[in-house]
């Protein structure tokens, strides 16, 4: 008994505590409480832009007009001149082959996108950031494609510019400074693309922007189904209880994959929230979903301690045993695996032979 306990102990604190990685907070401890107040609130931003190739120095004004206009477009202030007022400074750096600057000095930035690679010699953009004198570790990377012939830095940096007309690095930084005012502004802009929709909706996931609920409620109900699984996502990701019902009632729609967004979304709040709707909820879909799906709501209950999903759970994972037998397909190995993963943090007994 005291190992069942203990297991079941450790398994929520690994889930409560490992279930909303956030992409920025690893990037923030080297500024203070007072200076996180302060970019929370910044809205000038002096940016500093280099472009090199393997001949020397090369005009960077094409790389800071492209950017400026991109900050410009999320409603922030860019100036050029240091004795200018300004809140924030961003560097970007373009160069024909990136030169690797070594590790950051706090957290990590494996888990940002597109993050700097210390494999890539390419050519390559790196933006940083910095309050007054204080460089921060987040660091983004937007890499180009590698041309050898005689004009091949001109047409790194031409090529480079035109990756950051799209790149997503406005809205990291936005993320990474906590405004999600301004990343909300964008979702609704009708110019911003699906794409770039999607990964802010990602964004505001990351940073549990509770103010997000009622735009990522709309979003549910968008035409395209890509968005509409990234908001579900995202619900979950939040973590907050107004987002339940919201996924609930995501269970009676037609589609497949979005079910499947709204039961991955649940899976993250079952275990915040275990005298709410979700178990009862995802045992009674559980049946009528495809091997996938099912799959998913097993993973989902596995991240609960509620013993009402063990007798479910050992009736299915009967079922399966018997199935695998003689239909060793991947999907129903996943299957097999997830109910062994799930019902082991009960008793480690979990085989129907």
């Amino acid at each position: 008994m005291l190992r069942r306990c203990t297991g079941s102990l450790l398994m929520l604190t690994l889930l409560l505590g490992g279930i909303h990685p956030d992409p920025a907070s690893a990037h923030r401890e080297l500024f203070t409480p007072e200076e996180k107040d302060r970019l929370k609130t910044a809205a000038r931003v002096r940016l500093e832009a280099l472009a090199l190739t393997d001949r020397g120095p090369a005009d960077p004004a094409g790389i800071a007009a492209t950017v400026s206009a991109r900050l410009k477009a999320l409603g922030y202030g860019v100036v050029a001149d240091p004795a200018e007022p300004h809140d924030v400074t961003v560097k970007v750096k373009c160069e024909e082959h990136k030169i690797w600057e070594g590790p950051v000095q706090s957290g990590g930035d494996a888990d940002q996108l597109d993050a700097a690679s210390r494999l890539w010699k390419g050519p390559a953009c790196q933006f940083t950031y910095r309050l007054d004198t204080r460089t921060s570790d987040w660091r983004h990377e937007v890499r180009g494609a590698a041309v050898t012939d005689s004009q091949a830095g001109a047409k790194a940096l031409v090529d480079l510019n035109a990756r950051l007309a799209d790149d997503p690095f406005p809205f990291l930084l936005a993320a990474a400074w906590g405004h999600t005012a301004r990343l909300l502004a964008a979702l609704d802009h009708p110019a911003t693309a699906q794409a770039q929709k999607s990964i802010i909706i990602t964004l505001l996931g990351h940073t549990f922007a509770v103010e997000a609920i009622p735009a990522l409620s709309r979003a549910l109900n968008d035409r395209d189904p890509a968005l509409v699984q990234r908001a579900a996502v995202a619900l979950g990701s939040i973590g907050h209880p107004d987002c339940i019902p919201l996924l609930l009632e995501q269970l009676k729609r037609d589609r497949p994959e979005l079910r499947l967004a709204a039961i991955t979304g649940l899976g993250r709040l079952a275990p915040l929230y275990p005298s709410s709707e979700i178990v009862p909820a995802l045992l009674a879909q559980l049946p009528r979903e495809p091997v996938p799906a099912q799959t998913e709501i097993v993973l989902a209950l596995g991240r609960t301690t509620d013993r009402r999903i063990l007798e479910p759970l050992r009736a299915l994972n009967r079922s399966v045993q018997e199935k695998t037998r003689s239909d060793s397909s991947p999907e129903w190995k996943d299957l097999k695996r997830a109910l062994g993963q799930s019902l082991d943090q009960f008793d480690g007994v979990h085989t129907g032979d």
